[in-house]
């Protein structure tokens, strides 16, 4: 096992999106998700256009990237600073990306330990054996921290506050995050946490974002109704107001 840093998203109401879209409107949204992840791996650098369409530069990131159906994992080969700051704002983009604008979320970064085992055999009969796994208590840990949130959101673990408070480097995040009484299931925790907004919003944008909160939930014909549902809705729109002066 290897010690790393790790970002893991969960994809909420994954399960209706499946069931309740035709296959051409499922690979069109899957690509829409597959084109965030390498945007933000790509942090803002891109290769020249094909047939038309400008493809994001990701061979210069040094994280991993794995997206299983509703999981998105995204890790680094060790635990320097340069690997976590790269990690942090990768998740960050991410985190408001899919919140604001594509499919709600919660996720969670954390400190933790992973082995992943990789490869793929095709027999004379053509047929084939695949291994693509990440696995280790960092992942059950992340799992459990991301899965046990009662909003669309993504916590920073204390783990990952430790250490940069230990690099001196504290203010890193100090833009991207704040300090929030997260809602869990079990109840609440106070924890820094990823902005959806860096700056202040005045109330016709945050009106706007509110909006876009309730269009995002709902995308793809996925229900609304159930309570739980509502209170994830209503739980991320209350911290988007709690927030909403913080620069």
């Amino acid at each position: 096992m290897k010690e790393v840093y790790l970002a893991y998203f969960d994809f909420m109401g994954f399960k209706e999106f499946i069931q309740n879209n035709e296959d051409v409107t499922l690979m069109r949204r899957m690509g829409h998700i597959f084109r965030d992840i390498e945007i933000c791996l790509g942090q803002g650098k891109y290769k020249g256009p094909r047939n038309g369409v400008i493809i994001a530069d990701v061979s210069r990131s040094k994280l991993n990237c794995l997206n299983i159906s509703d999981t998105v994992i995204v890790w680094t080969n060790d635990c320097q600073l340069d690997s976590l700051k790269e990690l942090i704002n990768v998740a960050y983009e991410f985190n408001w990306r899919e919140i604001g604008y594509n499919f709600p979320l919660r996720g969670t970064i954390l400190k933790g330990k992973i082995k992943e085992a990789t490869g793929r055999h095709i027999n004379s009969e053509g047929g084939s054996y695949s291994v693509q796994c990440v696995y280790g208590k960092g992942i059950v840990d992340a799992h459990l921290k991301a899965e046990s949130q009662n909003w669309a959101g993504t916590v920073i673990d204390q783990s990952i506050i430790d250490d940069l408070t230990n690099f001196d480097q504290i203010d890193f995040i100090t833009e991207m995050t704040t300090k929030y009484e997260v809602p869990y299931k079990t109840g609440n925790s106070e924890e820094y946490v990823f902005k959806i907004k860096k700056t202040p919003l005045n109330d016709t944008a945050l009106a706007n974002v509110l909006r876009d909160i309730d269009r995002v939930f709902s995308m793809d014909n996925k229900s609304v109704e159930h309570e739980s549902v509502k209170l994830k809705i209503e739980n991320t729109k209350k911290f988007i107001i709690d927030t909403k002066d913080e620069e």
